[in-house]
């Protein structure tokens, strides 16, 4: 069976993500990765989401509560930027970030100029075997490039290819 590449990111997720962890969801958009993170880490764990416009804010907001999940999610109105490490705290490390600008997320359009100066700021705060997980309908080439030259002896690389949808996987040493 080959998966979706929804289904491989949730999967990966469930994996990796422990009752009581710390993750991030750096694109908000529809909210389907920030209430699957919620539903992982238990009432102990925080998710960080960043909704970029009031709509995408709105429509988490109402769909965490009506899930019952609000509590365990700081839904940010704004997109990741230098004020991470005060939103995640100086000794916090995340076992889980992802960027999904993809069309799972209908975020394929919302793809921002500075998404590798996000992933700078997220990338050294993984957790020792944490994953952060970057989601395209179409890979730019600087990723290729950005991903090519990290180092082997720090982070693990793969990608998963679907038909529409090209998910890449950076894991902390």
């Amino acid at each position: 069976m080959i998966f979706t590449s929804n289904a491989f990111t949730h999967q990966l997720i469930e994996q990796t993500v422990k009752i009581g962890d710390i993750v991030i969801d750096g694109t908000t958009a529809n909210g389907v990765n920030t209430r699957f993170l919620a539903t992982r880490i238990g009432n102990s764990g925080k998710v960080l989401s960043y909704a970029t416009t009031k709509d995408n804010a709105n429509a988490a907001a109402a769909s965490l509560f009506m899930s019952g999940l609000s509590d365990r999610v700081t839904l940010l109105g704004k997109t990741l930027d230098n004020q991470f490490l005060d939103e995640l705290g100086p000794q916090n490390q995340v076992s889980v970030a992802i960027f999904d600008y993809s069309d799972d997320a209908q975020n394929s359009n919302d793809c921002p100029i500075n998404y590798i100066e996000q992933v700078n700021h997220v990338l050294p705060r993984l957790t020792h075997s944490g994953l952060l997980i970057i989601k395209f309908t179409s890979t730019p080439v600087e990723w290729q490039q950005y991903n090519q030259n990290l180092l082997d002896a720090d982070y693990s690389k793969a990608s998963y290819l679907t038909k529409n949808i090209d998910t890449h996987i950076i894991e902390r040493i």
